[in-house]
């Protein structure tokens, strides 16, 4: 057997031994659901998040994402010593009460960092913020846009809203918004992300739903002590206060290559064998 057929048959076999589990994309592993053929995926995360009280008012989110497709070893390599990071800022609030408010505009910044992930209950939430935004040089992993038609009650133009109990000494709720994959970012994650998997409530294409909850039951003691959390359990807190701990999902598809792409791969690879040998002759 000569060294192109060699070649060739270890390349294919390369190929065919490829795990099924290795969907990685922008140093993250998605795992084995990252592969399904429904190409549903779902990461969690924590979240914080500030105050607000009323109409045209603006609000701050941060968290880590602790686990994708249920893995919390998500790095390429398996470990964790990477972590994925985001920050957003929801504005334009409207129709605001006691029970319920929405934002018409919304973007999420998700970062990728390289070095073990930092413990965010060890400092305040601005320090997490500004260390949040720079990491990788405060280049984004991917950027999330907000989408309208959330349907049920919420106006047309809102993309993200929330309800609950959202004005005193108890604070609690729940969040939902749509998202659509943008840039800036990596542009292999913004492709695989990019989707168009979930539709909004008029049968548009999205890419992104985001399901919330949180509360003021137990806040970032750092928040605390530093004086950015005041009133936030007694009812007198300002807007940008941080009140809201709670935890985040976000569901979508991904665009990862057909099974059959190998399989042609293989023949084209053959063909070059071929004509080599033809060459020869």
């Amino acid at each position: 057997m000569n060294k192109t057929i060699t070649s060739v048959l270890a390349a294919i076999g390369l190929a065919a031994s490829a795990p099924a589990s290795a969907i990685i994309v922008g140093g993250i592993d998605f795992g084995v659901l990252g592969g399904d053929p429904t190409r549903t995926h779902l990461e969690t995360a924590t979240l914080a998040q500030t105050f607000v009280n009323g109409n045209g008012q603006s609000n701050t989110v941060y968290g880590y994402i602790t686990t994708v497709n249920g893995d919390n070893t998500y790095c390429a390599d398996g470990s964790g010593n990477c972590g994925l990071f985001y920050t957003a800022t929801f504005s334009g609030s409207q129709n605001f009460s006691s029970s319920y408010v929405e934002f018409t505009s919304a973007t999420v910044s998700v970062f990728y960092s390289n070095v073990s992930p930092l413990n965010l209950l060890t400092q305040d939430s601005p320090t997490n913020v500004a260390f949040i935004n720079g990491l990788n040089g405060g280049n984004p992993w991917v950027t999330l846009t907000g989408h309208g038609n959330l349907g049920g009650i919420a106006d047309p133009l809102a993309v993200v809203n929330g309800g609950g109990i959202l004005t005193g000494g108890t604070l609690s709720g729940t969040g939902f918004g749509l998202f659509d994959v943008t840039g800036p970012g990596d542009a292999s994650v913004i492709s695989f992300l990019n989707a168009n998997g979930v539709l909004d409530a008029v049968g548009g294409a999205t890419d992104i739903a985001l399901t919330s909850s949180f509360n003021n039951a137990v806040l970032n003691a750092f928040d605390v002590a530093n004086g950015f959390a005041t009133g936030c359990q007694n009812g007198t807190a300002a807007v940008g206060a941080w009140c809201f701990q709670g935890t985040a999902n976000l569901r979508g598809d991904t665009q990862i290559p057909e099974p059959g792409i190998l399989g042609l791969v293989g023949i084209g690879l053959l063909g070059l064998g071929a004509a080599a040998r033809r060459r020869k002759a």
